[in-house]
């Protein structure tokens, strides 16, 4: 019987050319490697990971997966021009890393780097900026995350995001962030955008002592007039805290904004110290807490795009839509 290895398989792989670029990029933009977890068995693709070490500069490892963007990815047709097809995924680990052992508590985003590499392939699908995905249950005994969600590398120069190949196509690369659960939920129900304005710059380093940005957030079973997919970025300038409260006449009815104020925010929370009602609401709807969420600004700024030029206003402020459906703003 012929032993099962590489010469059983036909892999996608990169030409010499094209993983000659990819391997100068990691080193370039990444830093030098001179360890490459080498993979021995490649069934459909070839996945190899380089182990970039601690520096003086830069005190973590970078673990960068090459060969996923052999495989060209199952792009929507819209996005068919954006030469998003191909990918690499790195994963940033804290200096101390047991980066050799096979044990799980160690191992897991090894493992997790060759699951994203193969996942496109398997599910005949794609990765992306803001994608995430579930594991349903913990990585592994010493740490609570469950998912992971993919961004831009946060740590290294812009040119590090993108790697030209000879043929004129592209090789995306995007770093793998560890998430909590409601961490988890919370992307879905609002964006990926709102996920990462409720977190700092300690996620971009694993850590599995990490706060939990979203620690108690439940997901509502409210239906909703808009889904997350159609929540358009609409205040890519906003600079102040993101959160808001809005009522269900206005995310589940369908209602305009009819009346809005603006209060000091209370504690360390992002609050904007927006709030939004239809204008409608008794006494008896406001006082039920069920009837009212918290928000991103952005998402209510996608079901009523007239409160936008209102939103700098201080706070203290308040603003009414008259009969002719003009906001004016409130007399103290």
């Amino acid at each position: 019987m012929k032993e099962e290895n590489e010469s059983t398989y036909n892999p996608e792989m990169y030409t010499e050319r094209e993983i000659e670029a990819v391997e100068n990029h990691i080193a370039q933009h990444f830093g030098k490697y001179e360890q490459v977890f080498h993979e021995i068995v490649s069934p459909d693709i070839h996945v190899d990971i380089a182990i970039i070490p601690p520096t003086s500069e830069r005190n973590y490892y970078t673990l960068v997966t090459m060969g996923m963007g052999a495989h060209r990815m199952n792009v929507p047709e819209e996005l068919a021009d954006e030469k998003l097809d191909r990918a690499e995924v790195a994963v940033c680990l804290p200096p101390d890393w047991q980066i050799n052992s096979h044990e799980e508590k160690w191992y897991w985003p090894l493992r997790w780097l060759k699951i994203l590499a193969r996942l496109p392939l398997e599910e005949e699908s794609w990765l992306g900026w803001g994608h995430t995905v579930p594991n349903g249950e913990p990585f592994a005994d010493n740490t609570r995350f469950t998912g992971v969600l993919l961004i831009s590398p946060a740590l290294f120069d812009e040119k590090a995001h993108v790697c030209p190949l000879p043929d004129g196509s592209e090789v995306n690369f995007y770093q793998v962030i560890p998430l909590y659960e409601e961490e988890m939920n919370y992307k879905l129900a609002y964006t990926a955008e709102a996920l990462l304005d409720q977190m700092d710059d300690r996620i971009v380093i694993v850590n599995n002592e990490r706060a939990n940005a979203c620690e108690g957030f439940v997901p509502s079973d409210k239906e909703f007039v808009l889904s997350a997919g159609e929540i358009e970025e609409l205040l890519p300038d906003w600079k102040d805290a993101p959160g808001c409260i809005a009522t269900d006449r206005i995310t589940v009815d369908g209602c305009q904004v009819g009346y809005m104020y603006r209060e000091a925010p209370d504690g360390d929370v992002p609050d904007s110290g927006w709030r939004f009602f239809a204008g409608d609401e008794d006494d008896a709807y406001l006082d039920d807490a069920a009837h009212s969420e918290i928000y991103h600004l952005n998402t209510i700024c996608n079901y009523d795009r007239d409160i936008i030029p209102l939103l700098n206003a201080p706070y203290g402020s308040a603003f009414y839509r008259d009969e002719n459906g003009v906001f004016r703003e409130e007399e103290e």
